[in-house]
């Protein structure tokens, strides 16, 4: 992680990660917290976020905002929320709770240090950050936040939220870990003769990306943008979304 002073937007520093980073980060606090599988199965991100963060998730009717978190002053987590009408018996819906819970998740994790109160933050102005408040300490996720897409385009603007883009990086960390991810994929592998390398032929990629979104619970977009982070297609670019 390297740290910088901020020139603009409501935080003292900016915060960067490497893809590989938070990758580790993620598979490093379900270990911690024993929620991490020996085999391939959904991972249970509302039981980790309890065990790790807060026991303290709120189901609510937020309007248009999917989730928050919130930070006490020495950036301890004080509630993570999640819209209640996420919850509507649908699959999708289902997975598309999971995904919020991992991007809140993806929060907890990397974030507390930028909500600590200090002397400077107190000036900060957030007028222009319409999901910050560090008044209340706390992310408004809405749903153009909540986007794992968008974690796979990091050359693309991200209307400067790095915030946003960092949480939905760790979506594919919590719910797809990558030593899970090879195990679910052999059938669909190949290896290389001599290096013993895994490669994922473009005939196999729909059908490898269903049998993921199955085993793990995740809507097929975020099975796809995994397989891509993973195995980047013949000229060594990732599939974009």
């Amino acid at each position: 992680m390297q740290r910088y002073r901020a020139t603009s937007g409501p935080f003292e520093y900016v915060l960067r990660f490497s893809h590989e980073e938070i990758d580790q980060m993620c598979l490093e606090a379900l270990e911690k917290a024993g929620c991490l599988p020996t085999s391939p199965e959904p991972i249970r991100i509302d039981r980790f976020i309890e065990k790790h963060f807060t026991s303290n998730i709120i189901y609510e009717d937020l309007g248009r905002v999917l989730g928050y978190t919130a930070f006490e002053k020495d950036g301890r987590i004080s509630a993570v929320g999640i819209n209640s009408r996420l919850e509507d018996g649908r699959e999708a819906s289902e997975r598309r709770l999971r995904s919020t819970l991992a991007h809140e998740g993806g929060h907890c994790l990397l974030h507390p240090c930028i909500f600590m109160q200090t002397e400077s933050q107190v000036h900060f102005d957030t007028s222009g950050s319409v999901n910050v408040s560090l008044k209340d300490r706390r992310f408004l996720c809405r749903p153009g936040d909540i986007d794992p897409a968008a974690a796979s385009r990091p050359t693309r603007p991200y209307e400067g939220l790095w915030w946003e883009w960092q949480a939905n990086r760790a979506i594919g960390g919590f719910l797809l870990p990558k030593n899970l991810v090879l195990i679910a994929l052999a059938p669909f592998v190949n290896r290389a003769l001599v290096t013993g390398s895994p490669s994922l032929p473009a005939s196999a990629r729909e059908a490898a990306s269903r049998s993921l979104a199955g085993i793990f619970e995740v809507n097929p977009v975020v099975a796809r943008i995994r397989i891509s982070e993973m195995f980047p297609d013949v000229t060594g670019r990732q599939m974009e979304f």
